[in-house]
């Protein structure tokens, strides 16, 4: 079941972020919010399913984008790992750390994206200047809506079982 509750959140969050987010005025330098479910998975799922959530995820995202095929997936498997490598050192399901790690993790993407960018053009510096205005935008959309995008996807997580389980017995009367 939480295999389709993430798969599923996942395709809602591309659909949203690629569509309706994209043509929003308010929005302009909002951050990847797949990066919030990553890291959501990094904190409180097991590494098995994580990587097949991760995989399936990043796949769809690397094929809809016109990036290299395979960034958004690289991208998503070095912020899961930074997560998972951060637990051995720090208690980071503790709310307070929230803005901190979603901040981490949209600054990890970034670098990512740069170090592609700027491996694929040779005008290196004028992409870096034109990029800070947007990556300053992104990390404060992180810090401010990341931990509340972060307890809600933990909210919805623990109740989705509830609903399934409602959902499948509904139609059974003893």
């Amino acid at each position: 079941m939480t295999y389709l509750f993430h798969i599923g959140m996942g395709m809602i969050i591309i659909v949203l972020q690629t569509t309706i987010f994209h043509h929003m005025g308010l929005v302009i330098g909002f951050y990847d919010l797949l990066i919030v479910q990553i890291i959501y998975l990094g904190l409180y799922r097991p590494l098995r399913e994580s990587l097949v959530i991760i995989g399936l995820v990043g796949f769809a995202m690397d094929s809809l984008t016109g990036g290299p095929y395979g960034l958004y997936l690289t991208t998503y498997l070095w912020v899961f790992a930074g997560v998972r490598w951060s637990l051995a050192y720090f208690h980071l399901s503790n709310t307070f750390i929230f803005p901190f790690v979603v901040a981490f993790g949209v600054m990890l993407e970034n670098l990512i994206h740069l170090a592609g960018t700027v491996s694929l053009e040779s005008a290196s510096v004028s992409i870096a200047r034109a990029d800070f205005r947007t990556v300053t935008l992104q990390l404060l959309w992180a810090v401010f809506t990341g931990p509340l995008a972060l307890i809600l996807l933990n909210m919805l997580s623990q109740h989705s079982g509830k609903w399934f389980l409602r959902l499948v017995t509904a139609g059974k009367e003893d």
